[in-house]
């Protein structure tokens, strides 16, 4: 093959030269090989090798001079790194490029037309070699030659200037004929840029990297790991200006404290220039990033919080993994913090979409529009999961059914089966109603009666009757008009445990056992009352204990004590028993949950002192709390035992007044207990206070007044006298039985409540007595606080338009303030007795009323105490009454807030009274008969055949705690049954 000679190699050269000089390179091109040259490197403590250094600042200046396209090809990139590495100074090298790039710049100039003529190629030829020795010298730092050469630069430049036909089509070929000017300015802009680079890599740390952009100094900092990312960066800007980015993103520039003012860069400036930036760079690197709350207890909380974002670390931080940060997060706090302020407030939001989302679940009836995504699974997986059970229930009960029908079928004739078809398909039976039907029916068709397996349901019915009344019980049974168990039967059911007095385990297990089955928290609390009960003075032998029931139960001190105070009286007195007079019932109830059970007795003499009750209650406490029943208020009513018990407390909240409603509970350390006084026994003593409030022309008990004016009961009679004939009046409430009430009507809360009403405080207005004003704002404030204290169910206050017996749902609630005015008013009241300037004569003369015209029989007030008496106490209400409203009113607020805290919905303030234990005495009375005095063992009995019954007692429709439920709840539980077990009888040893 033969030789091919040197001008085709060359002529060949030439083209690709031309090609690719006319090919205009794009911004990726110089990206890329700004990328194969590498980062310019950090200025580490153990760079010795001055090569490696000189060849990374050249590396450098290739990559910045391609980028302003001061080399038109690799070959001139390449060939200028190699001239400085091999000695070769840089105008010796820009010619040999200038020489080696003529025919390249002839053979353009001529294939595109720009020049006609040989001259003007030479011409062109000339102007590119001074432009290029001009840039390398002005680069390479030589201020004189530099001069000199921008001069001839610009004469070239102006002497040479394109024909009037030259077409300046591509890139290269009009920066060659640029202006001179612009390029030395970006080349003096430039070196000086490089001369703060070499001098403040002096100065960073590792892991600190310094890039020169066009205009700019970029100080960045990157990650550790193989995949560099940059965390933090610097950008000067050649005026001095200094912007910082964390995560690319700006930072406030006020963090840098003592930052001095912006130097422009300048050559005589260049020191300062660094040492501001080196500043910078020192306080930057001293600051940490945001940590966040990376707690990883509020990650589920995350998603659901529109206050910030989750930041996924994908700047490699070493400080945490993953965290969640606030729109306004500052990016970076000091040394030793670890989250700016602006995360810090993101605690008060995640903590409470926690606790909302860690709740055991929602009301089923909660819309899902309100559920979180997780109480949507937990309710979806728990509708499956009932469907499933139903659905297995439903064939379990059919499979059940079958085999009943199989085994336990009764036979009936064509016309009996056609009648019950016929009731049972044309009725609306209850279940309760239903079960007694079939069990009827299946009674009826045996031949003997102890064969009879009896429902649950139907045995709870017939103690329910049995207790209400035996005889009518017995009269049903014994007719033979309706099944019913035997009177034996019963009795196996009802004692199965032992009774006895003091405090009843087996009641307390069953109710810890209810409360197993709630999830709620707030289900354990509740309410302990206690109350005496009157019972006969008779022993009873009970059998299965050998024990005498009916005397006083005193612990063994108490005991002691009573002994050696008689035997002090009388030396010779012998030491006997004491018959009880009273028991001392203690029962709770639950604030949420329906739960109520009488769970301790004890017998008690005429006397009970207040040591004594503070023994029991504290026993019954403890035994309540450690089976997980948890206490929460102390309910009992105005007696001086009561009284004195409270006061042998220590208060956990000091009052101004010397009242003590609250104590820390002994046995749960960490939890309050509140006392509060009965409020229906409460609005009693006030009727009775101005009952007694007269000025009839006898010696009334009191004579009560504020402002000058009376406030009696005499305004009240009057109304009732004035307006009784009439049909229609605004005190319809008002009739004989609490107008003019009797020794059995004081003890009736209803004919208070009716008299104190706010219908009778309206018509007392209408009347327009000016004596009567106190009055009438007496009877208002008593019926506000007595309707806020004594709501009973949800509904009363929509059902009797009367907001104030809603029940509580907030602490904000207006009627604390209502509350809180009565209390208010009464210190103003006493103030005003106090007053010396006023007698009790001042109006003893102004009489509304004549006596003459009252036929009522004078009334006496139980509770009254002559030696307490003064003329100050005279014009209010008596002592006790206004230490039981304020012991209730300063207990009742910190006790609902309490309640609603732990998560109860809502609270009805009648649960703080003692109507279920007033219930609970009617219902043991009612099982005597024309006896409302059981004894002692009796008592115990009946106690226990509540509590077998349970929640199926029926209670009156009518009385202080409402409307009760008209039907009875079927319940499938088994009830627990005596079991005897025969014993051989004892052989007698032969004689």
């Amino acid at each position: 093959m033969p030789k091919k000679s040197a001008s085709s190699r060359r002529k060949r050269l030439t083209q690709r030269k031309a090609e690719r000089y006319r090919k205009p390179k794009p911004a990726k091109q110089i990206d890329d090989a700004a990328r194969d040259l590498g980062p310019v490197s950090e200025c580490t403590e153990d760079r010795n090798d001055k090569e490696n250094e000189n060849s990374e600042t050249i590396a450098t200046s290739v990559q910045v001079y391609m980028e302003h396209d001061y080399y038109s090809s690799s070959t001139e990139t390449s060939e200028m790194g190699s001239s400085q590495l091999s000695g070769r100074t840089p105008e010796d090298t820009a010619l040999n490029l200038a020489d080696n790039s003529r025919t390249t710049l002839t053979q353009v100039a001529r294939e595109q037309g720009y020049c006609s003529s040989s001259s003007e190629v030479s011409e062109l030829e000339s102007s590119r070699s001074l432009e290029m020795v001009a840039k390398v010298k002005s680069l390479n730092g030589n201020d004189s030659s530099r001069t000199s050469l921008t001069q001839k630069n610009m004469e070239c430049s102006k002497s040479i200037a394109p024909p009037s036909g030259m077409k300046l089509l591509t890139d290269p070929v009009k920066k060659s004929v640029s202006p001179a000017t612009s390029a030395v300015d970006v080349s003096s802009n430039f070196n000086l840029l490089l001369q703060v680079k070499e001098k403040l890599e002096l100065f960073l740390f590792k892991r600190w990297l310094v890039i020169i952009d066009k205009d700019c100094l970029h100080v960045v900092y990157y990650s550790i790991q193989d995949s560099l990312v940059v965390q933090r960066s610097l950008v000067v800007s050649l005026s001095g200006d200094v912007k910082a980015f964390v995560h690319n993103e700006p930072i406030c520039m006020s963090i840098f404290k003592d930052l001095d003012p912006a130097i422009p860069l300048e050559a005589d400036s260049i020191n300062n220039f660094v040492d501001r930036i080196v500043s910078v760079v020192n306080y930057f690197k001293k600051l940490q990033v945001c940590g966040g709350i990376d707690d990883k207890k509020f990650q589920p909380a995350w998603s659901s919080c529109p206050l910030g974002y989750t930041d996924k670390n994908s700047f490699k931080e070493c400080r945490f993994v993953e965290t969640f940060r606030s729109h306004l997060c500052l990016k970076v706090v000091q040394e030793r913090t670890w989250r700016c302020s602006e995360c810090k407030k993101m605690y008060g939001p995640l903590r409470r979409r926690i606790s909302a989302l860690e709740e055991a679940e929602r009301h089923p009836h909660t819309s899902n529009k309100y559920l979180s995504e997780r109480h949507m699974l937990e309710k979806m997986e728990k509708l499956q999961k009932n469907l499933r059970n139903e659905k297995k229930k439903n064939s379990t009960l059919q499979e059940r059914m079958a085999e009943m029908i199989r085994k336990e079928s009764v036979p009936v004739d064509n016309q009996m089966a056609d009648v019950l078809t016929e009731i049972l398909s044309n009725s609306n039976m209850t279940p309760a109603q239903s079960i007694f039907m079939q069990q009827q029916v299946k009674a009826s068709q045996l031949r003997n009666a102890s064969g009879m397996r009896w429902h649950p349901t139907m045995i709870r019915f017939a103690l329910s009757v049995h207790l209400t009344s035996p005889a009518a019980y017995e009269m049903m049974r014994q007719t033979g008009m309706i099944k019913l168990p035997s009177s034996s039967t019963l009795f196996e059911y009802t004692h199965v445990e032992k009774v006895s007095e003091g405090i009843d385990e087996t009641v307390i297990k069953s109710v810890a056992d209810r409360l197993k089955a709630f999830k709620e928290k707030h289900k354990k609390y509740h309410v302990l009352m206690a109350d005496e009960i009157h019972i006969s003075q008779n022993l009873v032998f009970q059998k299965s204990t050998g024990q005498m029931i009916g005397y006083t139960s005193l612990d063994d001190i108490e005991s002691e004590v009573a002994n050696l105070e008689k035997c002090l009286d009388d030396p010779n007195h012998e030491r006997e028993e004491v018959l009880a007079s009273k028991m001392l019932v203690y029962m709770i109830k639950g604030v949420s949950n329906g739960i109520k059970e009488s769970i301790a007795c004890f017998t008690v003499g005429k006397h009970l002192s207040a040591n004594q009750l503070y023994v029991w209650s504290w026993k019954v406490i403890g035994a309540l709390e450690r089976s997980g029943i948890a206490v929460v208020a102390y309910v009992s009513d105005g007696a001086s035992v009561n009284r004195a018990f409270i006061k042998k407390h220590t208060p956990a909240t000091v009052h101004r007044s010397g009242i003590i409603f609250d104590t820390i509970n002994k046995c749960a350390k960490d939890r309050i207990l509140y006392f509060i006084a009965d409020v229906p026994h409460l609005l009693k003593t006030i009727r009775n206070c101005i009952l007694n409030s007269r000025c009839d022309g006898k010696k009334s008990r009191r004579k009560m007044m504020k402002n000058g004016k009376k406030i009696s009961w005499d305004f009240i009679i009057k109304l009732y006298e004035m307006k009784k004939g009439k049909n229609l009046r605004k005190s319809y409430k008002l009739n004989p039985m609490n107008v003019y009430p009797d020794s059995y009507g004081r003890m009736k809360v209803k004919l208070a409540a009716q008299a104190l009403s706010g219908t009778v405080c309206k018509d007392i207005r209408s009347q327009n007595w000016d004596d009567a004003r106190e009055t009438e704002v007496f009877i208002e404030k008593v019926n506000e606080w007595f309707d806020c204290l004594n709501g009973a169910h949800s509904s009363q206050g929509k059902k009797t338009n009367n907001s104030n017996l809603n029940p509580y749902t907030s602490v904000d609630d207006c009627r604390f303030d209502t509350i809180a005015n009565f209390l208010m008013y009464l210190e103003e009241w006493e103030e005003d007795a106090k007053n010396p300037n006023q007698t009790l004569n001042a109006t003893a003369g102004n009489n509304t009323l004549n006596a003459g015209d009252c036929n009522e029989s004078e009334i006496e007030d139980g509770v009254f105490n002559p030696e307490e008496d003064t003329p100050a106490s005279r014009r209010l209400l008596s002592s006790q009454t206004l230490e039981g409203i304020r012991l209730t009113s300063f207990a009742f607020k910190p006790l609902v807030s309490f309640l609603l805290s732990e998560g109860v919905s809502f609270i009805n303030a009648r649960i703080f009274c003692q109507d279920p234990l007033e219930q609970h005495f009617s219902k043991i009375r009612a099982g005597g008969g024309g006896n409302n005095n059981p004894n002692a063992a009796k008592l115990l009995n009946r106690n226990r055949v509540l509590h077998t019954i349970g929640q199926m007692g029926m209670r009156k429709r009518k009385g202080n705690s409402g409307e009760a439920c008209s039907h009875v709840e079927v319940t499938t539980e088994p009830l627990a049954k005596r079991r005897w077990t025969r014993t051989p009888k004892l052989l007698q040893p032969l004689e």
